[in-house]
C-alpha cells in the first residue's frame, strides 16, 4: 500500500468513526454532513471527496461499525475450549461488544430510520455482513452438535435465534426496562439459550 493509499484509508476510517459518533448523539435523521465534518475536524468538501451523499456516508459508517463488531466477535473465539464453555464465552463476548457500542447500536435498534432496500447494493452488502456473522455463530454451534454437547438443531436457525435474544436483551436495556448488571443479563441469556425454560424434573 502506498503512502497516499494509507492516508486515504485512515481519513475514511476517521470520517466513518466520526459519523457513528454523530449518529449515536443525534440519530439517523439528525446526522448531517456538516455535523460529521465538524466531528471529524475536516472541511465539508473533504467528506464529499469520499461519499457522494449523506445516505452513502451513513450506510458506509453503519457497515464499517457492523464489520468491526463481527471481527471482534470472531477474534474473541477460542475453538480449543469445551463446546458449552465456547458458546458461553461467545455470548458473553457479544454482550461486551454490544455494550461498548451501545450508543451506535441504539440508533439502529430504537427508532431506526435507516431505510435499506434488500435488493439494493447497500442492502446486499448489509446482508453479506449479517450472513457472515450468522455463519460464524452457526459454525460454533455445529461444532457443539458434532461433539454431542447440544442436541441436533439447524445451526443457522439457532444462530439467528441467539442473535435475536442478544438484540432483544440490548433493546430491553436501551428502553430502560432493565437495570440489572450487564453480566447478569448475559448469564441469563446463556442459561435461557442453553437450557430453555422447562422446569428440570
Amino acid at each position: 500500500m502506498t503512502k497516499e493509499e494509507l492516508l486515504k484509508e485512515n481519513r475514511v476510517r476517521e470520517i466513518l468513526e466520526a459519523a457513528r459518533r454523530v449518529m449515536a448523539r443525534n440519530g439517523m435523521q439528525g446526522t448531517t454532513v456538516d455535523r460529521v465534518a465538524e466531528e471529524a475536524k475536516v472541511a465539508k468538501g473533504t467528506i464529499y471527496l469520499y461519499f457522494d451523499t449523506k445516505d452513502a456516508l451513513v450506510h458506509a459508517a453503519v457497515l464499517a461499525g457492523l464489520r468491526e463488531m463481527v471481527a471482534e466477535t470472531i477474534a474473541s473465539d477460542d475453538p480449543s475450549m469445551p463446546p458449552l464453555d465456547r458458546i458461553r464465552k461467545l455470548i458473553l463476548a457479544q454482550f461486551r461488544i454490544q455494550a461498548s457500542n451501545q450508543d451506535f447500536l441504539k440508533t439502529l435498534i430504537i427508532g431506526n430510520s435507516l431505510d435499506i432496500e434488500l435488493e439494493s447494493a447497500a442492502g446486499r452488502e448489509y446482508m453479506r455482513v449479517y450472513a457472515g456473522h450468522l455463519d460464524f455463530v452457526a459454525s460454533v454451534l455445529q461444532d457443539a452438535i458434532a461433539r454431542g454437547a447440544i442436541r441436533r438443531i439447524d445451526p443457522q436457525f439457532a444462530a439467528f435465534m441467539l442473535g435475536e435474544m442478544l438484540t432483544g436483551s440490548l433493546r430491553r436495556r436501551l428502553l430502560k426496562l432493565a437495570s440489572s448488571p450487564l453480566e447478569s443479563d448475559a448469564e441469563a441469556v446463556v442459561e435461557l439459550f442453553l437450557k430453555g425454560i422447562a422446569a428440570i424434573s
